[in-house]
């Protein structure tokens, strides 16, 4: 007898191995970009109001408490905020990066939603909201599934556009979360079925009929703007413009302004990341503003889906990175950022767009140095030894050693 309860499994040392290779890589990974480590306990006393509810496993401890095993890493982080930096979780606009890995528990059927124990790992961007954080989290997305070795395609939507619509046509409360997931599904049939029985009519529920096939490239953008019945959804499609603008290079993003699941926990951009050839999406996440925290941003996976859809392919092995959890760079040119990154410097994005602003976070973090356009120079955060500092990382953007 195996003894496994069904839905979990036993990892050998072969398979055990790749998955460690496969977690130091998504580590240093966000290590470079000035994710810090947190952990949170597995355990934790059952809430009704808790995001996954439905998939708690429960437990009776001896005085009678109801308990949960961990299902979601993100409600517990939501709580370390509270508990360390309780201005952030009151509204103070301040940027912290948090990352984590853990086995978490999913009270499903096992012929219906697969394993029930696996490891989650993810990202939180907290204490910001614009569309360069979201771009963060964006690019950050892409590169995990780069990181095993996979071609990345992201599908990035708004849910706020959907909110945006069924406000305007007026949909009651009680009915907006099924007509958000037959759209979700692209299920035009189901969409047209609560557009008949609620009896809409009007600009906003022809729009609300066209939001699945909203799907594309940027000239989605266009058609959805002609179909967009007001100023909140006109402002959703704004966002999504601001972040695609964070971009080099597109190609591997595709719009998607049906995607509307979780539409009342999700408030802005959220994305799938997929790969050809595997038909289930790899990680997901988005914008949560006002769900958890004031102002947060993540996605999170499960390491076992992402290294069965690499195969057996051989994981890039991970290099060294600084012990330290400070970043030493806040930068503005993402080309050369991604060179420091390479070269093992621990690079933050500024999440202001311009000099000043990026200036002034440096100096509130105590980055001792800011990067823009190719250049790398001290921001006075530290003397002599900083200036010199400076210049072996302008060598290593040259390609010369440091």
């Amino acid at each position: 007898m195996s003894g496994l309860v069904d839905g979990t499994r036993f990892s050998p040392p072969d398979v055990a191995a790749r998955r460690e290779a496969g977690l130091a890589k998504l580590r240093e990974l966000y290590a470079s970009w000035g994710y810090a480590p947190v952990e949170g306990p597995g355990l934790a006393r059952f809430d009704p109001s808790h995001p996954r509810e439905a998939q708690a496993f429960k437990l009776i401890d001896g005085g009678s408490e109801v308990l949960a095993l961990r299902s979601d890493f993100t409600p517990a982080l939501a709580r370390l905020v509270a508990l360390t930096n309780p201005a952030v979780a009151a509204g103070e606009r301040k940027p912290l990066r948090f990352r984590y890995a853990g086995t978490v528990w999913h009270a499903n059927h096992p012929e219906l939603a697969g394993m029930r124990e696996f490891t989650q790992v993810g990202i939180e961007l907290v204490g910001v909201s614009n569309a360069r954080a979201d771009a963060e989290i964006i690019h950050l997305a892409r590169e995990s599934v780069r990181a095993l070795g996979l071609a990345p395609r992201i599908e990035v939507g708004n849910p706020a556009y959907v909110k945006a619509l069924l406000e305007a046509a007026q949909v009651p409360r009680e009915h907006q979360g099924a007509i958000a997931d037959a759209i979700d599904r692209k299920d035009r049939s189901d969409v047209l079925a609560a557009i008949a029985a609620l009896g809409l009519r009007g600009k906003a529920a022809d729009a609300i009929l066209q939001a699945p096939d909203l799907y594309g490239s940027e000239g989605v953008l266009v058609e959805a703007r002609r179909l967009a019945p007001d100023a909140a959804a006109n402002l959703a499609l704004d966002r999504l413009e601001g972040v695609l603008a964070e971009f080099e290079d597109a190609s591997e993003l595709l719009l998607d302004l049906g995607l509307a699941r979780r539409l009342s926990y999700y408030t802005g951009v959220t994305f799938r990341a997929f790969t050809p050839d595997y038909g289930r999406p790899l990680l997901g996440g988005g914008r949560y503003d006002a769900a958890l925290l004031p102002y947060a941003a993540g996605f999170s996976m499960g390491l076992e889906r992402l290294l069965g859809a690499a195969g057996s392919g051989d994981i890039p092995s991970a290099g060294v990175r600084p012990p330290s959890l400070t970043p030493e760079v806040l930068a503005l040119d993402d080309p050369a950022a991604r060179t420091l990154r390479a070269a093992g410097v621990c690079v933050a994005r500024a999440v202001a767009g311009d000099e000043g602003g990026a200036a002034r976070q440096a100096a509130e973090a105590g980055i001792p140095y800011l990067l823009v356009a190719g250049v790398v120079r001290p921001t006075g955060a530290g003397g002599r030894a900083y200036a010199e500092r400076s210049g072996a990382l302008q060598a290593l953007l040259a390609g010369d050693e440091a």
